[in-house]
C-alpha cells in the first residue's frame, strides 16, 4: 500500500474512535504506566547506496511509558521499519540494489503532552540495527511457534522443537534517534487511548565491507495507529 493509502486508512479508523471518546482529556488518567502498539506505512527516504533506499514498507512498534506529570513522560520503544520488497540478505539478489533489510530500533524517549489536548510530541534516542547476513535455523523460535503454543492442547514443549525461524549472523549497528508528532483520543473511560502518529528516524551507519556497503545514512518516515492501554 503507498504512504496515501496509509494516511486514509489511519484516518477511517481514528475518527470513529474519537467520537466514542467517554471523556475528555481534562479528566487526565490517574496510572502513572502504559503499555503501546502500533503500526501503519513507512516510507525509506535514505539515499543510494544505502540499503532499502525508496522503498515502500510496513512499520510497527511497541513501547511502554512512565508518565511523571501530566504533560510529560518517558519510555522504551522498540520498534521496526520492514520494507515490502526486496530481499533482506545482501547476497540474494542479483545486484546490490535487491537489498533491502529490515530496521530496527531500541530507543528511550521523552514525551510531552500539551494542555488537556491530546496532541504529543516525541523525541527519542538510542540503537538503530539492521541485518546484513543470516540463517535458517530448524530450531529457532518463531511467531508461528508462540501462536502454537497459545492454542494448542497438546504437550507442545515436549514434541515439538520450532518450526524455524531466521537467525542473524552479522548486524550493522549506530546511534540514532527520532521525532514524531502525534495525537490520541482516550477510549474505555480514560483506561486506553487510540491516535495516529507521525515519525521520522535517522541513523548514520559505518560501512560494512563484508556486504560490500560503504557508510550510508539511513532515513525513514512512518505513520502509524496506536493503540495505549493504561
Amino acid at each position: 500500500m503507498k504512504p496515501q493509502g496509509w494516511v486514509l486508512l489511519a484516518m477511517a479508523l481514528v475518527v470513529p474512535t474519537g467520537a466514542l471518546a467517554q471523556s475528555g482529556h481534562a479528566n487526565g488518567n490517574t496510572q502513572p504506566f502504559w503499555l503501546g502498539v502500533g503500526v501503519g506505512g513507512a516510507a525509506v527516504n535514505s539515499l543510494e547506496p544505502a540499503p532499502s533506499a525508496g522503498r515502500d514498507a510496513l512499520a510497527a512498534s511497541i513501547e511502554l511509558g512512565y508518565r511523571l506529570t501530566p504533560e510529560w513522560g518517558m519510555g522504551l520503544e522498540y520498534g521496526g521499519v520492514l520494507p515490502l520488497s526486496g530481499c533482506a540478505q545482501w547476497q540474494c539478489g542479483r545486484s546490490r540494489a535487491d537489498f533491502a533489510p529490515n530496521f530496527t530500533r531500541l530507543f528511550a524517549f521523552g514525551e510531552y503532552r500539551t494542555g488537556e489536548s491530546g496532541l504529543r510530541v516525541r523525541g527519542g534516542f538510542g540503537v538503530s540495527r539492521f541485518c546484513y547476513q543470516r540463517h535458517w535455523s530448524e530450531h529457532a523460535w518463531s511467531w508461528t511457534d508462540t501462536l502454537d503454543l497459545l492454542l494448542s492442547d497438546d504437550d507442545y514443549s515436549s514434541n515439538h522443537y520450532g518450526s524455524g525461524a531466521w537467525r542473524c549472523d552479522a548486524a550493522g549497528k549506530a546511534l540514532g534517534a527520532s521525532v514524531s508528532l502525534g495525537y490520541d483520543w482516550p477510549v474505555a473511560r480514560n483506561s486506553a487511548s487510540m491516535g495516529v502518529r507521525l515519525t521520522a528516524e535517522a541513523a548514520n551507519f559505518a560501512g560494512a565491507p563484508a556486504a560490500e556497503l560503504p557508510s550510508f545514512r539511513h532515513r525513514a518516515v512512518s505513520l502509524t495507529l496506536h493503540l495505549n492501554l493504561h
